[in-house]
């Protein structure tokens, strides 16, 4: 039996990554539009898979609602999100409890625009990430990545705190580092609407590095850290 991709626990389960939920279903696609083909699934235990479905629907949730996010994103959000909030709105009232209004640009058209920003459950978006990195690489390596992973979500603004401007600024360098590091890795991934990832190697302390690529812009870098 293999083993779990987190954990020292047998493998019982097939751990889609990222999460099935991700990728739309026909029903919800043009005809002859496939955006399910050759997911990735790793061994999982149930507490590592099925046990965490609330999470990986949390963590879509997240991931369609931001500004990078490509039409893909937002379709999904109309047909799917839409069905599930119609039968059980608690999740996406939980999300936008807290929305305060701001005003964005988009610096790519040089345009401003009135939308709102709203407060997410850190401990549990950054934790739904990780497993999926870690599966990300169990996949890609066929072990399991055991040490420290460092997450940074690159869409992620921070708001209404004293440290505002320092966190983003870090996280700007960090997306700015990224866009070179990665130039010529090679991208994973059947669905490019939907996710890919890319993965370079390095040395040292810091091993590997990921990129992980959500409905288009939506990007997370993840190191991979040696504590030895």
């Amino acid at each position: 039996m293999p083993i779990c991709y987190m954990c020292s626990k047998e493998g019982v389960t097939d751990e889609h990554v990222p999460p099935k939920c991700l990728f739309p279903e026909q029903k919800d696609l043009p005809q002859g539009m496939d955006l399910r083909k050759e997911l990735i699934t790793v061994p999982a235990c149930e507490d590592h898979n099925s046990k965490k479905s609330k999470d990986d629907e949390y963590i879509l949730y997240c991931l369609v609602a931001n500004l990078p996010a490509n039409p893909t994103a937002e379709d999904h959000f109309l047909s799917k999100i839409m069905r599930a909030i119609n039968r059980n709105p608690s999740l996406i009232n939980r999300i936008v409890e807290n929305h305060v209004p701001v005003r964005v640009n988009d610096t790519e058209n040089d345009e401003w625009f009135e939308t709102v920003a709203v407060s997410i459950d850190t401990d549990r978006f950054y934790y739904a990430l990780e497993c999926m990195v870690r599966a990300l690489f169990f996949h890609q390596y066929k072990r399991q990545w055991l040490d420290t992973v460092q997450v940074v979500p690159e869409f992620l603004l921070a708001i209404g705190t004293q440290n505002d401007r320092l966190v983003n600024d870090r996280t700007d360098m960090v997306s700015k580092s990224s866009d070179i590091a990665f130039k010529e890795a090679r991208q994973y991934g059947e669905n490019p609407e939907v996710f890919t990832y890319q993965i370079v190697e390095g040395s040292g302390k810091l091993p590997f590095a990921m990129r992980l690529h959500f409905y288009g812009k939506c990007r997370v870098t993840v190191a991979f850290r040696n504590s030895g």
